[in-house]
């Protein structure tokens, strides 16, 4: 499955979460692909609480300088890298 580019703004040397929810342990995991200048940073801290099932983790997170970034990202299991579940563009654009 893919989802069209996902616009996300943020400010340079901050951390700017991405619309990629931590979920429950399923095995799967975000794998994403990042343009020179991107680092991918802790995870924003999870909500308690919620529903059984519910994504609670926290969010995926990256820092940049200004400028403008495609990102790719791959909702995979580890051992099979190749086989998203989901696939995600980011477009991200730091100020």
């Amino acid at each position: 499955m893919s989802d069209g580019p996902v616009p996300v703004a943020g400010a340079a040397g901050t951390a700017i979460e991405l619309p990629l929810p931590r979920g429950p342990a399923t095995g799967h995991e975000w794998h994403l692909v990042l343009p020179p200048g991107v680092e991918q940073v802790a995870d924003s801290p999870g909500r308690p609480g919620g529903q059984l099932g519910d994504a609670t983790g926290g969010r995926v997170q990256v820092r940049a300088g200004p400028g403008q970034y495609r990102i790719s990202a791959r909702l995979a299991r580890r051992w099979t890298p190749d086989q998203p579940v989901r696939r995600v563009e980011i477009v991200l654009t730091v100020k």
